[in-house]
């Protein structure tokens, strides 16, 4: 599998992400299916895994996890801090949200680490 693919993976999960998010916010659902902002995350989450995974290049499995994993939980973060900053966040359960949110894009950079170490992606350099 060439490297470029990640994108080309990437760029499809991202198109995903629109369409469910465009029409979540046409229907309103996002405040009548309480998990579909958990499925978004999970899915970007992944995406941003593949991205990183691309900018970096192939390294050892545990570099390329660690890289993984602290990039989309600092991508995590910034997107929490961007809600914040431009009031787009419910204040009523907004910690709880925010932890939720957090765990599913770690859960989809999990994911992208088990896609990768099955498809062969991270060789041991080591």
């Amino acid at each position: 599998m060439r490297k470029s693919s990640f994108l080309y993976t990437a760029f499809g999960v991202i198109v995903v992400i629109g369409a469910l998010h465009f029409i979540a916010e046409a229907f309103y659902l996002y405040w009548t299916i309480w998990w579909l902002d958990i499925i978004v995350h999970l899915l970007a989450g992944f995406s941003g895994g593949l991205v990183i995974a691309w900018f970096f290049g192939p390294t050892s499995t545990l570099k390329s996890a660690m890289l993984i994993l602290v990039g989309m939980l600092i991508i995590g973060i910034a997107w929490e801090v961007f809600e914040y900053i431009l009031n787009l966040i419910q204040p009523i359960h907004y910690w709880q949200d925010t932890v939720l949110d957090l765990v599913a894009d770690m859960m989809g950079a999990i994911l992208t680490c088990i896609y990768l170490y099955i498809i062969g992606r991270t060789p041991k350099f080591s």
